[in-house]
């Protein structure tokens, strides 16, 4: 498994669901954005990007539901948006 999914399991006790609800890719730029400058001097590079490569995401919207956007946001490069960084 991950090591940063083990630091965040064991940190909340074991309560953690490895996905996330979203409703455009600025707002899954904006967690990779928070949990990259977290985790970045204490793991390498490829756990990060592992990290999110194996997380579950879901579109989500309580608004009128955006075909584009849900699109955009299942076919983004996480990969590539964090060797950018």
């Amino acid at each position: 498994m991950n090591r940063i999914i083990d630091y965040i399991i064991e940190q909340r006790k074991g309560h953690y669901c490895h996905a996330l609800e979203l409703s455009n890719v600025y707002e899954l730029q904006s967690i990779i954005d928070a949990i990259y400058d977290e985790f970045i001097e204490q793991y390498y590079l490829e756990e990060i990007i592992d990290f999110f490569n194996t997380i579950s995401l879901y579109y989500y919207t309580e608004e009128e539901d955006n075909p584009e956007e849900e699109e955009e946001l299942y076919n983004f490069d996480i990969e590539e948006y964090i060797n950018n960084l």
